[in-house]
């Protein structure tokens, strides 16, 4: 009965957010950067192409919304079966052996079904490093819905003092990191990203490579509606010891590689280009 019900609620969120993402489409939301952003960074593809991948867009975009809305009905056994791991036994060797493991996802697939699913997936408890809300009671309730199997979340301002002061017991940790920094922020490392200059946090680079993570690019893509599998590639494996600025590039062509493949599931949406990189500097 309870696996009727949650199929129930999901089927309903799906028509629900369909319709949402259909009227969004319509109404052209935010299309200006979708189709920017498709003719900059895929111009191998033709119109026709390009207008397929973008309602494939704005579909994703829906069952995306349904999913983080009906999450609170997944239970581990629930979540296991539709977020599936290729290699999760290559992760969870290297902690069994005493190493600590980077994962380094971004705004693609299910993000939020991916730390959930990592949180379940290994016996080393997982820190997660995350941006705070601004509004109070949102940034509780999504706390919460992030921490409920065991995560635990770190602001990223916070996450440095937080493994200095674990002197090394934090052995899996997660970042988003294809985020873009703020202008003045002076930890931000400028690297070509579907041939555009594009500004990246230094940080996800800079702590793998100082801390001495053994760090891997979390390839998720959706199999069927509700269903994913992710596979774990590591980041430069035959590079005993990594400089930060090789390690964040490698990360960013192995996202681009996965865009590239999986293009309707990455978030045209978000503006990623709405600076250009300074003259100096």
């Amino acid at each position: 009965m309870k696996r009727l019900l949650t199929q129930a609620s999901f089927l309903a969120c799906y028509a629900f957010f369909g319709v949402v993402a259909a009227v969004l489409r319509a109404v052209r939301w935010r299309r200006h950067l979708v189709d920017q952003h498709l003719e900059r960074c895929l111009p191998c593809l033709d119109s026709a192409q390009r207008e397929r991948v973008a309602v494939g867009f704005y579909r994703y975009l829906g069952e995306l919304a349904a999913e983080i809305v009906a999450e609170r009905l997944l239970d581990r056994a629930t979540l296991a079966e539709r977020v599936r791991f290729e290699n999760g036994e290559e992760l969870a060797a290297q902690l069994q052996a005493g190493r600590r493991v980077l994962i380094l996802s971004a705004h693609h697939a299910n993000w939020e079904w991916l730390l959930l699913r990592c949180s379940t997936g290994f016996e080393e408890p997982l820190t997660a490093v995350y941006k705070q809300l601004d509004t109070p009671w949102l940034e509780r309730l999504v706390r919460r819905l992030r921490e409920r199997y065991g995560c635990r979340m770190v602001p990223t301002r916070a996450l440095v003092p937080y493994l200095m002061e674990r002197r090394g017991q934090v052995r899996l940790l997660a970042m988003l990191a294809d985020q873009s920094p703020a202008a003045s922020n002076p930890q931000q490392v400028w690297t070509a990203f579907f041939d555009q200059p594009t500004a990246f946090h230094g940080g996800p680079g800079w702590i793998g490579a100082r801390f001495g993570y053994r760090a891997y690019f979390a390839a998720m893509h959706r199999e069927r509606r509700g269903h994913y599998v992710v596979r774990f590639l590591e980041l430069l494996p035959d590079v005993p010891r990594a400089e930060p600025d090789q390690l964040l590039c490698a990360y960013v062509r192995a996202l681009e590689r996965h865009v590239r493949a999986c293009p309707s599931q990455y978030f045209w949406a978000y503006n990623r280009w709405k600076r250009e990189r300074p003259l100096y500097g």
